[in-house]
């Protein structure tokens, strides 16, 4: 246990705001600006990028590859209605020094709970990582959120949704050719074979495919590479592509 721990964030007017952890749970996070954004540095190889949230509209900081496929899974997720990065700071006491974390997201869920997610460093979690870990169970436990650990799925799963998240902008949304699609697939069938059911072009169909895909309305074997011959059908899948893992804090 680490004492005077605080959560730190941005109110309207952008000034920085310290609450202690057990009133934080109270405090809209994932609406407010970004307490803290990282820098590159041309030493390192990490990068600082920003995925477009077909959920929110928003763009939400990566600063790294891993955490960009994090945000590309919460945002596929159903149970995810928002998240957002760098939204708050935590602050400690720690032998006469102030310490600080910033996770990586803070995501609300379909039940309106909180889940805050912090990637582990590409080389894998080191003793300061571990530490800063037991320091934002604690900040959950006092602040009644959940801890959630980064959960990637497979690399051939990963792979198809990033094909397919290419085509998560509503401006691939087209209801005339979605509504041929669904009746093409209303039973499982080979992709290119419901793609030509519809007796439209193909290029012009795929994108919209691929969108329904990205919201769910159509699945597949996101195990399987996707081609051709992937069978199609409508509705539901991909349960395995969870985002995260819920901690157990009892």
């Amino acid at each position: 246990m680490v004492k005077n721990l605080q959560i730190v964030h941005r109110n309207g007017a952008g000034r920085e705001v310290h609450v202690p952890a057990e009133q934080a749970g109270g405090v809209q996070l994932l609406d407010r600006e970004p307490i803290w954004v990282p820098l590159h540095h041309p030493s390192e190889r990490s990068i600082v990028t920003y995925w477009w949230s077909a959920t929110t509209g928003q763009h939400v900081g990566c600063r790294s590859l891993q955490r960009l496929s994090e945000a590309m899974l919460l945002d596929f997720h159903p149970n995810v209605t928002d998240f957002a990065a760098w939204t708050a700071r935590l602050e400690w006491s720690e032998r006469g020094r102030t310490r600080r974390f910033v996770p990586d997201f803070f995501v609300r869920t379909a039940v309106g709970g909180t889940v805050v997610v912090a990637c582990p460093p590409t080389s894998g979690p080191s003793g300061r990582w571990k530490q800063q870990q037991d320091v934002l169970r604690q900040a959950c436990r006092e602040a009644g959120w959940q801890l959630g650990s980064p959960r990637l799925p497979q690399p051939t799963a990963l792979a198809n949704l990033r094909w397919v998240a290419r085509y998560r902008h509503p401006r691939n949304a087209d209801r005339a050719v979605e509504q041929s699609l669904l009746a093409a697939f209303a039973q499982p069938g080979p992709l290119l074979e419901g793609v030509r059911a519809t007796g439209m072009a193909r290029l012009s169909v795929l994108p919209r495919l691929y969108h329904l895909l990205w919201q769910r309305r159509l699945t597949m074997d996101w195990g399987v590479p996707l081609n051709p011959a992937s069978l199609v059908s409508r509705g539901g899948g991909a349960k395995t592509m969870r985002p995260f893992t819920v901690e157990d804090q009892t």
